[in-house]
């Protein structure tokens, strides 16, 4: 579950750049991200590591629905509806008893991702919001989209005229800048492991310890889009939140509270020294109202905290005036877990002899997305081993995810192999001994049928199938030189199937 996908892009259809959002949805697990780039790689779960889907598939995956034209669905036992902005996929969660005011939490990026605050915020009557203006990163083209889904959510569903923005990673710029522009609409902002200035992340510079921190080009290239500058405009640039204490300003005087979370000096993806930190001392200096929780030992990810009612009780205090009750969350997650189901029940529900919704090919055994919610995937073909000798078959997955192999080319004659039970990181074929087959005797020259299913509940996804070879002693991601589509098709790639809006499954935290 996992580069920021930017099918923020799922719920963007900004230009899309290597993976996409292929649904909206998440559960209350919290997303598995390693601590890798903020929200472009992912992990409990969110950033995306391996291959990307093809534009063509991240294009077809999203909901066709008419500018502001509703859809509905569940989140989490939610009422979810899902409708178009401008070309951008929205949506908002609705609580079974809203709050007097109809207060509401505004997420400016990742939905979905380690939800557990919003979950709780949903059962206090809060609505929880959500626009894709993934890739843009907080530039002004994106703060006038949010501009457009701020009016037509206070207006079509009476929302209150302040909103609590909830930036996580690379969310913290939409949300400090969009509440810059607009300190009048703001109730308060929760900040997790923010980005408060670009030239840090995806910039990249010095993190704590003197540690050179990565430039992430790809992303640093969409800032440069975003924002119509040179690499030098930018990194010469003083318009980011913290650059100067002036351009706090605004919230100061508005008198906006500001939550912030974060790893402590563990963080080497958004290092806190050149973000939080330096927003916590600028907004303290001016009299601003901020509170900074650190959590020791923790890096970038997961995000917010095992128990969120510190984070829930910060909502409620600026919007609705209420309170968590003490214990509260202990029993949503207890009630949860209560309802988790076992790997092999969801992954055995995939209705794999029907037609799939979506299909394609993928150019290695790989591939991962983020924000992905509810469906299940199939990806086969035949393998073609380049010397005689004894193989190991692996799998990785997130969620649960199976592997079959064949004594020959004929599918009938498949046997599982290997299985993921819960999830792994991308391409992590070392998390559980069940990944990896028992050593296989393939024969040069000839094809061998290979099938991967894989089931995804919430948050971001991946799949993954590695061999080691003869000789090897590693698993690696079996290239398209080795593979070819089923039932028929040349060497290169791999057959790609998913059955999507499986929302009624039965759902692991």
């Amino acid at each position: 579950m996992n580069s920021i996908c930017d099918a923020d892009r799922r719920a963007g259809i900004s230009p899309p750049s290597r993976t996409c959002h292929l649904f909206a949805g998440i559960s209350l697990r919290s997303w598995k991200e390693t601590n890798a780039e903020p929200h472009a790689t992912r992990s409990r779960k969110c950033m995306s590591h391996g291959p990307p889907l093809t534009v063509a598939l991240c294009a077809s995956l999203w909901f066709a629905v008419s500018p502001g034209m509703a859809t509905g669905g569940q989140w989490n036992g939610y009422e979810q509806i899902d409708f178009n902005l401008g070309g951008r996929g929205a949506l908002l969660v609705v609580p079974k008893k809203p709050a007097p005011g109809k207060s509401w939490i505004w997420r400016t990026e990742f939905f979905g991702v380690d939800p557990q605050a919003d979950i709780a915020l949903l059962g206090e009557g809060v609505y929880v919001a959500y626009i894709g203006v993934g890739g843009l990163h907080g530039a002004p083209v994106a703060l006038d989209a949010m501009d457009q889904f701020y009016e037509h959510v206070t207006k079509t569903y009476g929302l209150n005229s302040k909103s609590v923005l909830e930036g996580f990673s690379r969310g913290g710029l939409y949300a400090l800048n969009w509440a810059i522009r607009h300190p009048d609409r703001v109730a308060g902002l929760y900040l997790d492991a923010p980005v408060c200035d670009f030239k840090s992340w995806p910039g990249g510079g010095i993190g704590s310890q003197g540690r050179l921190v990565k430039m992430y080009g790809r992303e640093w290239g969409e800032v440069l889009a975003a924002y119509k500058m040179t690499d030098e405009e930018a990194r010469a640039w003083k318009g980011n939140p913290i650059d100067r204490s002036e351009n706090l300003a605004p919230l100061v005087k508005a008198k906006i509270p500001i939550f912030c979370v974060c790893g402590d000096v563990q963080d080497w993806v958004v290092p806190i020294e050149g973000n939080t930190l330096v927003l916590e001392k600028r907004y303290k200096e001016q009299g601003g109202d901020i509170t900074v929780i650190k959590k020791p030992g923790a890096g970038h990810r997961p995000h917010s905290l095992s128990d969120p009612t510190p984070i829930v009780n910060f909502v409620l205090k600026h919007t609705t005036g209420g309170k968590m009750a003490e214990g509260k969350w202990q029993a949503i997650k207890a009630e949860a877990d209560k309802q988790a189901v076992g790997a092999q029940q969801t992954i055995d529900t995939i209705p794999l002899n029907s037609k799939p919704d979506r299909q394609t090919v993928l150019k290695s055994f790989a591939f991962s997305t983020q924000n992905a919610a509810n469906y299940g995937a199939r990806v086969h073909g035949f393998v073609y081993p380049p010397v005689t000798g004894d193989y190991v078959f692996a799998v990785a997955g997130d969620d649960v995810a199976k592997l079959f192999l064949s004594t020959d080319a004929d599918p009938k004659n498949k046997a599982l192999v290997a299985t993921v039970a819960e999830w792994t990181e991308a391409a992590d074929f070392n998390k559980y001994p069940s990944q990896k087959s028992k050593p296989v005797r393939l024969e040069q020259g000839k094809k061998y049928y290979l099938e991967a299913v894989h089931k995804q509940n919430t948050g971001g996804a991946n799949l993954a199938v590695g061999w080691i070879a003869p000789g090897g002693s590693a698993a690696t991601v079996i290239k398209g030189a080795y593979l070819s589509p089923f039932p028929n098709g040349v060497k290169g790639t791999i057959r790609y199937e998913i059955w999507l809006n499986q929302a009624t499954w039965p759902e692991r935290r």
